[in-house]
């Protein structure tokens, strides 16, 4: 008999991060996200942000990850300030463009990177404006057998 396999959506979590009024060129990043010893098939990632003002200049919001297998040694890459220094060492997550004043939401998704229990989400605002507000939520994916 064949197994039949369903994916399953867990409950949205609290703010993984929250940007606050975070300045346009500036990162941020998470504290570490655990994603426990039977890691999920994907987690998906829901990006809120609220722009100052209209956004001007390249209009987005840039989302890497830092991974680690032991929760102690985590992948380089810039997490906060303005300095781009080793921006290219960050595991690439996505990006959404933002063209208006108001709440944006976008969902992304984490299957296409390394499988480590561990990791930081970095965000960096690309905007041209600062943020009035932000925040990361995760739900984690897993499969269902029957």
């Amino acid at each position: 008999m064949a197994t039949t396999f369903t994916l399953a959506q867990g409950a949205r979590s609290s703010a993984l991060l929250t940007m606050g009024t975070l300045a346009s060129a500036t990162y941020i990043a998470s504290s570490a996200i655990d994603l426990g010893a039977t890691i999920p098939i994907d987690v998906t990632l829901e990006i809120e942000v609220t722009p100052g003002s209209t956004p001007s200049g390249n209009k987005r919001i840039l989302v890497w990850a830092q991974l680690s297998l032991d929760n102690t040694n985590f992948g380089t890459g810039p997490t906060s300030g303005m300095t781009t220094t080793d921006e290219g060492d960050l595991q690439w997550v996505g990006a959404f463009t933002i063209q208006s004043t108001g709440t944006h939401r976008r969902f992304m998704k984490l299957s296409d990177l390394p499988v480590a229990r561990y990791l930081k989400l970095v965000v960096k605002n690309d905007m041209g404006v600062a943020l009035t507000s932000g925040y990361i939520y995760k739900a984690d994916i897993t499969a269902v057998g029957t």
